[in-house]
């Protein structure tokens, strides 16, 4: 009897061949019902941190060779408590600063949240999502550490994104640069509301629902609102970096610089609300 084509073929071929049809039809499973399969992820994802954590160890040991007198534990505990004092002092300021121009275009009725309503919790970068397509970081923090999905997250100079998964020791933060992600937010100077929206690169995001007639300029600062609840107000988000006008249509194409460090952010903080912490 003559063999089939698949049984002719190389036994490294077929290993490869059973494998890739064993994993779709796991997808397939996943897509009906991802419930199915979540202990799985909450127990692969916790196998990973140790792989997080090791991937930091040359950081770790380049700090040691420029160690001086003091040892490397101490400059490490002094490096990060003065890192948390910077971010939350900055962070304050956002709040503080943008108190004040509600206050003077407002006559002293402010709709904002008080800094005071949040605890804020330090957390580390410790790795990127698998998914390059994705704008999404892991951070050393999660349930354990009171971490809750939809919580705000941002660093001294602005808003990274939002919590989208919660595991025991570790979280998945979206961050707002992804095609997926926006945020409602209000020109500094005129009060104008509109919507930032992802454009899945670290760079550059896009002020969207603007019309030719707005009163927008380059150079304009744009904070969050609060609108819709997701994203406390006052925090910044980014400065307008380039207008065009879309002929035939009544919206202007806006490029946003975002304010918030994408690409180089080793700390950020974790907007945790006092009632929900205690």
């Amino acid at each position: 009897m003559t063999p089939s084509i698949f049984a002719r073929q190389p036994l490294r071929l077929r290993k490869t061949a059973i494998v890739l049809i064993v994993a779709l039809v796991f997808m397939w499973f996943d897509s009906k019902n991802s419930e199915w399969f979540n202990p799985v992820r909450n127990t692969s994802h916790a196998a990973m941190q140790p792989i997080y954590e090791l991937s930091l160890l040359p950081s770790y040991a380049s700090h040691w060779t420029r160690g001086s007198l003091q040892s490397k534990e101490a400059l490490r505990r002094e490096n990060v408590q003065l890192k948390s004092q910077l971010i939350h002092a900055q962070a304050k300021l956002q709040q503080q600063d943008y108190i004040l121009a509600q206050n003077a275009r407002l006559q002293g009725i402010l709709s904002t949240t008080k800094p005071e309503q949040f605890e804020l919790n330090l957390a580390q970068v410790i790795g990127t999502d698998t998914n390059l397509l994705r704008q999404i970081v892991v951070l050393n923090k999660g349930a354990q550490d009171g971490v809750r999905v939809g919580q705000t997250v941002i660093d001294e100079d602005g808003i990274l994104g939002q919590i989208i998964n919660v595991y025991p020791n570790t979280s998945r933060l979206l961050l707002i640069t992804d095609e997926q992600q926006s945020v409602a937010v209000t020109v500094k100077r005129t009060g104008q509301r509109a919507i930032v929206t992802g454009q899945g690169i670290p760079t550059s995001v896009r002020l969207n629902y603007v019309f030719k007639t707005s009163d927008v300029r380059v150079g304009d600062e744009l904070v969050s609102s609060g609108l819709g609840g997701r994203i406390p107000a006052g925090y910044r988000v980014g400065r307008i970096a380039h207008i065009k006008d879309i002929e035939a249509d009544n919206f202007r194409s806006v490029e946003v610089t975002p304010a918030a460090n994408f690409t180089d952010n080793a700390y950020v903080l974790i907007l945790q609300d006092k009632l929900s912490v205690n």
